[in-house]
């Protein structure tokens, strides 16, 4: 009975110091916008639109506003109004909002409300006279289960929850004309609108698919599509495993990320350009996996990118097909990609940040890198004086190859209990963000940091920034090299003495969490690990997840075959192998790695005998995003490392 109360108080100490740290951090940001998601710049870039978040305490959860932002002097004006998706012409900005348009004449301050549309706004894009903006809209699927969230009804519902055979219904492009209010359904026949952009007035350049639903964007191709007739002819169509963002249309001419990619909206790879006589040219991009392509009617086409740790942005010269680097640094700009905007005289817009520096607006010329809007607080220099302090580290692989990362150390003298911190994907990479976080995700490498833990985030195979050949060797290997290219890494920090070989644990997010799954059957140092919206059985993933295409283009096998990588690389099948400690948490609401997955994981540890803990989140998705849930998941990360990696005398049990 002492004893547990003793561990009832511990317990709580620890989730009040999380608290404080949560309340330290964010409290003097509450009330205002201090993240920024979505943007665009105006054509003459004197203005930048963003999409804000406000958090008004840990309690509650956060919003989205309209935030405008003068690149002249940085003044940030806040819009009380719902923001989801803005894109910026010639002084106006287009606002979109739960299927709703907006319009915002930035030299009266003047609002005039657009149309209701049929779905979701996934894209916009304001022509170059301002008067239209092209807009991509996703379906309701609320018939199809491929696509459905939580499969449950409320308690007191009798009636039956009916999916039907009907196919998933496509996205689909409009044009939206600001003065008439007129809405004309632009979409080609047979095909699946993802991105798209102006190719002059009179036509628009897309990534499409032949087939609908998030599978379809594994198979894209690169279409034309005149307006207002809709025909469509097709441009481009990459190698089979191949995928296409960011399509532009510059001087002319077309041009396109092409890229293996894991996930829809983190891209980087080649630039392939189409010369007028419609052929393909990949250019040469000075070994820079491309992550952003943005070209202002008029101006100059620019990019951002990934060569290794090191974020670059350059222009390209379409005509010349010419690529020249303007700028390199160790940080990075925001996104999940590092993404950027220009405007016609040829600055650089962007969200610079690093481990130790909020992201923060940025113009970016030849001569110099200029701060225009810097949202930090009191929180901030909080957390940078307890997040320790983060350094490159590089090592050696099985097979000679050189492998990179990113690692956190507290203060104090190592060795120190190492927590490695496996990317999602797993094609994806860290960068030197704030906090070394995924994009809206919260930073967890202070905190633990703060709690005297080294954080190892590894780039292994797979990882951005490395050329094609590098992202590819994880392809229908996702758990051989690439979890030799992370042990390894173990191996390295435990030989420098930073990691204690008795204090280790694994954690990540999706494939990340596959890894957290596998790796403690290769390896049983690992104390602990922690294991964020998982896959556990790839044959049952491919048939509940709205992305099966994916693990039948990353396991290069099918789901039908008899002793396939189904079950070779389903850490479902490995668990008797596993006597780790695991916390297993996801989203009731997630549809690419569905709930059922951390469900069969936490039963399946639970018959082999291992500790094991299952947390399901009703309202949350793919990871923990948002607030009261992120303070929730915060302390059941920190209490489970307490239990497993602090010393022996200091652990807590149950």
């Amino acid at each position: 009975m002492i004893e547990e109360k003793q561990n009832t108080m511990a317990e709580q100490a620890v989730r009040d110091r999380v608290v404080d740290w949560l309340e330290r951090a964010e409290g003097p940001g509450f009330g205002r916008v201090t993240r920024i998601d979505q943007w665009d710049v105006t054509p003459d870039g004197l203005h930048v639109a963003a999409v804000g978040t406000v958090l008004s305490g840990l309690d509650g959860r956060s919003h989205r506003v309209l935030c405008v932002i003068a690149t002249s002097d940085g003044a940030c004006l806040e819009y009380d109004v719902r923001a989801d998706r803005v894109s910026c012409g010639p002084g106006v900005v287009a606002v979109a909002a739960q299927g709703r348009l907006t319009w915002f004449d930035l030299a009266g301050e003047v609002w005039s409300e657009g149309p209701t549309l049929p779905g979701s706004v996934e894209q916009l894009h304001v022509s170059a006279d301002g008067r239209r903006v092209l807009v991509v809209l996703a379906a309701d699927q609320s018939a199809c289960y491929s696509a459905a969230g939580r499969v449950s009804a409320a308690p007191s519902q009798w009636e039956p929850l009916v999916f039907t055979s009907e196919p998933e219904r496509r996205r689909q492009c409009y044009v939206v004309d600001r003065y008439s209010g007129s809405v004309h359904n632009v979409t080609p026949v047979g095909l699946n609108v993802w991105e798209m952009c102006w190719a002059g007035p009179d036509a628009a350049l897309a990534v499409c698919s032949a087939q609908p639903g998030e599978s379809g964007w594994y198979d894209p191709q690169l279409t034309r599509i005149e307006l207002p007739s809709a025909a469509a002819t097709c441009l481009y169509v990459p190698p089979q495993g191949r995928q296409l963002a960011s399509p532009v249309w510059a001087g002319g001419r077309s041009a396109v990320i092409e890229a293996t990619c894991s996930d829809r909206g983190v891209v980087a790879g080649d630039v392939i350009l189409l010369d007028p006589e419609g052929n393909a040219v990949p250019l040469d991009t000075q070994g820079v996996d491309v992550s952003s392509l943005h070209f202002p009617a008029g101006g100059h086409l620019g990019y951002a990118g990934l060569r290794g740790l090191v974020t670059v942005i350059g222009r390209i010269d379409p005509e010349m097909a010419a690529v020249t680097q303007v700028r390199s640094t160790n940080q990075t700009f925001h996104g999940w990609t590092p993404q950027i905007r220009t405007d016609m005289a040829g600055r650089f817009h962007g969200f610079l940040e690093s481990y130790e520096t909020w992201p923060r607006l940025v113009t970016v010329t030849e001569a110099k890198t200029r701060t225009v809007f810097d949202p930090a607080h009191e929180g901030t220099a909080f957390v940078r004086d307890r997040s320790g302090r983060m350094e490159e580290v590089s090592w050696t692989s099985f097979d000679g190859q050189r492998i990179e990362g990113l690692l956190v150390v507290p203060d104090g003298p190592p060795p120190y209990p190492l927590v490695v911190n496996v990317h999602g994907g797993p094609v994806s990479s860290w960068r030197n963000c704030w906090g070394v976080s995924n994009s809206d995700r919260y930073p967890l490498a202070p905190l633990l940091a703060s709690e005297g833990y080294a954080v190892l985030h590894p780039n292994p195979r797979g990882s951005h920034g490395r050329g094609e050949a590098f992202t590819r060797s994880a392809v229908g290997d996702m758990l051989g090299a690439p979890v030799q290219d992370l042990l390894s890494g173990i191996d390295h920090l435990v030989d420098r003495g930073v990691a204690d070989p008795t204090r280790i644990a694994v954690t990540g997010t999706s494939y990340g969490a596959v890894v957290s799954l596998f790796l403690p059957t290769v390896d049983r140092r690992l104390a602990a690990a922690i294991a964020v919206s998982p896959v556990s059985d790839w044959s049952s993933q491919h048939y509940t997840s709205n992305i099966p295409r994916f693990d039948e283009l990353f396991l290069q096998d099918s789901p039908h075959a008899a002793n396939s990588a189904y079950v070779h690389q389903s850490p479902l099948f490995t668990m008797t192998r596993n006597r780790t400690p695991t916390l297993v948490t996801a989203g009731l609401l997630d549809k690419s790695t569905p709930p059922q997955q951390a469900v069969e994981a936490h039963q399946a540890l639970l018959h082999a005998g291992v500790e094991t803990e299952l947390v399901l989140y009703p309202a949350q998705g793919h990871g923990v995003r948002d607030f009261p849930e992120t303070t929730d998941h915060l302390c059941r990360t920190l209490l489970w490392l307490h239990r497993h990696l602090a010393p022996q005398q200091e652990r807590l049990t149950r």
